[in-house]
């Protein structure tokens, strides 16, 4: 099974535990919406961590520079998924359910590869 499935089956897991989280906060916690969100973020982005580290990218590196990385790496493809988000609506006047969409693929894909060349790269000794 290649990686970019593998990632896939990580992003659909790691979906289910941070909703999981968020109404588990909202409605069993009562805690806000907001701060629902964020934990479920929070926990969200650990277990991306976690799976993609073992089960995507198989990486046996250090794991403090990594998950630091992975921080980097989360920020920018969000970056890039809100901007790409925001022309699609108000520069090319796509419908906002469709730009959603995209938007997202944008993100799926530049995670994926900014986490298969950075993140998680193979780095050899030497």
């Amino acid at each position: 099974m290649g990686q970019f499935i593998r990632y896939i089956i990580v992003g659909v897991a790691n979906s289910i535990v941070g909703y999981g989280v968020i109404f588990g906060c909202m409605y069993l916690l009562k805690m806000s919406p907001e701060a629902s969100n964020v934990a479920g973020y929070a926990v969200g982005l650990v277990v991306s961590y976690v799976l993609n580290r073992s089960y995507t990218f198989n990486s046996t590196q250090g794991r403090r520079v990594e998950f630091m990385r992975f921080l980097v790496v989360f920020a920018v493809a969000y970056g890039l998924n809100f901007g790409a988000l925001l022309v699609l609506i108000h520069r090319l006047g796509v419908h906002e359910g469709v730009s959603q969409v995209v938007a997202g693929v944008v993100y799926v894909v530049s995670a994926f590869l900014m986490n298969k060349y950075y993140v998680f790269k193979i780095r050899h000794a030497g």
